[in-house]
């Protein structure tokens, strides 16, 4: 019996190395349950996560994976929780945080977010901005994703876009100055919103309007920094104002029918120095930073009179101050019976004494239409099929160098923002080619090296490749003089 016993053993213990055998035979098979793995990138240029292009350690983004042509609401991953590493690769907090692709081989698709929450109602998340003290806890990335990926995909690349806006202030003290009781407020614009995560749209709360307190920080050698995240706004209302106050005086520079542009950074140098013992605040020329890139009106604050100097004198008069010669947003329109105006019909533009045409006219009618939207004010709308245009004459530049055009751009469907010409005089200019990452929701573009002298900027639609319907706002035509 115990030889019987001993044969029965060393017989199933073959047996069982023999099925590892054939288990390890079968290692190279492609695994039917795949995790996703993912890196990211920021859309900027800075070294800060909060502002820029980095991520901290640690930093919690909210991840959905969908059918290819589904929603959020046929989510086959619904905001799992990952956690970002300063190189950018996201890894899961726990193995029910997972994301797997599905086992069939069958396409998906991304929506990404940062900062993770659980409150999400309806698809939206809410923005409050009204405190600054921790900013990085405030801004707001966004990465979907349309491409489709499967289990036989590598990682999944990301590409996250600040979805609010940055406003920098940055700050030279004469030394001879005291900054008592020294404060900068936004005033008059909206401070809390809601984030749409399946379209990717902000709404800001027309009920919650009030002041936000700028983050100042000492740079030392009399250098400070103020910086504020805010909700964008396509025309801020009359009472925004950028408030000063040094010890009991203060100076409020308007801000009313500006525009703040989603993922847009708006940079000033500012320099306080002693005026015969008062205090003197200028505002000057705005500088290129990370996000998009925005110039900021010049503005100039004396404190000592408490009025705003109209015409700034240049600090270095052999390089010049950058000026804005015309700024256009398209005043208020209105529908003329059952249809909105074409440009050549349109009467209430910003800049009266300038010329709008559209040089491809229909018969007499121009394609090219001046209307808004419940979420958008007054635009310059290209329907698609048609060709159209857009000719902003009258102006001079004459005196001016470095001169730089910039303009507000969506479309009503996946488009390229170059698909809208852009001439300048008789050049026409290269629009870098960028993919508009979300619909009905502006996008900035920024052309430099205009060439010199011009007198015409001409937006041009052509029904061969306009096949979405886009939307210009915000016209901005700057130069140094």
């Amino acid at each position: 019996m115990k030889i019987k016993k001993i044969i029965y053993l060393t017989f199933l213990t073959s047996a069982i190395l023999s099925s590892c055998t054939n288990d390890d035979d079968h290692q190279g098979l492609p695994d039917t349950k795949k995790a996703v793995s993912f890196n990211t990138t920021i859309t900027s240029n800075s070294v800060s996560r909060a502002v820029g292009d980095a991520w901290n350690e640690g930093d919690k983004v909210g991840i959905f994976m969908i059918p290819e042509g589904g929603t959020l609401a046929t989510a086959l991953a619904v905001n799992k929780k990952y956690s970002a590493s300063a190189s950018g690769e996201l890894t899961y907090d726990s193995e029910d945080q997972a994301i797997y692709f599905p086992s069939d081989g069958s396409k998906v698709n991304f929506v990404t977010y940062y900062p993770y929450t659980t409150e999400i109602n309806n698809n939206q998340i809410a923005i409050d901005v009204t405190n600054q003290s921790s900013q990085a806890g405030i801004d707001l990335l966004y990465a979907p994703t349309n491409t489709g990926f499967t289990n036989i995909s590598g990682k999944v690349a990301l590409k996250f876009t600040h979805q609010l806006t940055r406003m920098v202030l940055n700050i030279t003290k004469a030394s001879d100055v005291k900054l008592d009781n020294f404060g900068i407020k936004l005033l008059g614009t909206e401070t809390k919103g809601t984030f749409d995560l399946a379209t990717g749209t902000l709404t800001p709360s027309t009920q919650d309007v009030s002041e936000i307190a700028y983050k100042i920080t000492d740079k030392g050698n009399n250098q400070l920094q103020a910086e504020a995240i805010v909700l964008p706004s396509n025309k801020l209302g009359d009472d925004a104002s950028i408030e000063f106050t040094i010890g009991s005086q203060k100076f409020k520079q308007s801000l009313a029918g500006s525009n703040l542009n989603s993922a847009s950074n708006y940079d000033y140098n500012v320099d306080i120095s002693n005026n015969n013992g008062k205090p003197e605040v200028v505002v000057g020329t705005a500088s290129i930073t990370d996000w998009v890139s925005i110039s900021g009106d010049d503005i100039n604050i004396d404190l000592g009179s408490g009025t705003t100097d109209p015409d700034p004198t240049p600090t270095d008069p052999t390089t010049g101050v950058e000026q804005t010669i015309f700024a256009e947003t398209f005043g208020t329109t209105a529908k003329i019976g059952k249809y909105w105006p074409g440009v050549n019909q349109f009467t209430g533009w910003d800049n009266s004494s300038l010329t709008f045409t559209d040089n491809y006219l229909d018969g007499s009618y121009s394609k090219a239409s001046v209307r808004s939207t419940s979420t958008m004010d007054s635009h310059v709308w290209f329907a698609s099929g048609y060709n159209s245009g857009l000719e902003i004459s009258g102006f001079s530049t004459t005196g001016y160098t470095n001169l730089k055009l910039s303009y507000s751009i969506t479309a009503n469907k996946s488009g390229n923002q170059d698909v809208i010409q852009v001439k300048c005089g008789s050049t026409t200019m290269k629009v870098p080619s960028v993919d508009i990452s979300t619909i009905n929701t502006y996008q900035t573009v920024e052309l430099s090296d205009l060439p010199a002298d011009i007198t015409s900027i001409e937006f041009i639609s052509s029904a061969d490749t306009n096949t979405a319907g886009y939307r210009i706002d915000n016209v901005k035509l700057v130069g140094t003089k």
